[in-house]
């Protein structure tokens, strides 16, 4: 027995309706995944501008603490040095007296 004219048209047109659905669903999905990747690649774009402002004030900070740090290291070599000429100026022992020396020394 033969499938009539009709059934063979119907069958076609079912057919080529799951593939226009099939089709349009790959379509559809394609476009929400680019949506979704598009949306993916702004969230990375912000997050590495963040990221670099951060590092950038990390470095700002890293400097002034280094100058700060080279600042403190200074005095401290400058004490030192002012303590060094107050214990050479000590003839008997003395510290204050000898302090007093070295300050009026050095007073313009």
């Amino acid at each position: 027995m033969k499938p009539s004219l009709l059934v063979l048209a119907m069958l076609v047109l079912l057919g080529a309706a799951v593939f226009c659905a099939q089709r349009w669903g790959h379509e559809a999905g394609l476009a929400a995944c680019a949506a979704q990747v598009h949306e993916v690649q702004g969230l990375l774009r912000r997050q590495k501008q963040v990221l670099n402002a951060m590092r950038e004030e990390g470095s700002r900070r890293s400097a002034r603490v280094g100058q700060a740090l080279a600042s403190a290291q200074a005095g401290q070599a400058e004490a030192q040095a002012a303590a060094a000429r107050i214990l050479a100026l000590q003839p008997e022992g003395d510290a204050c007296r000898a302090a007093e020396a070295l300050i009026a020394s050095e007073m313009p």
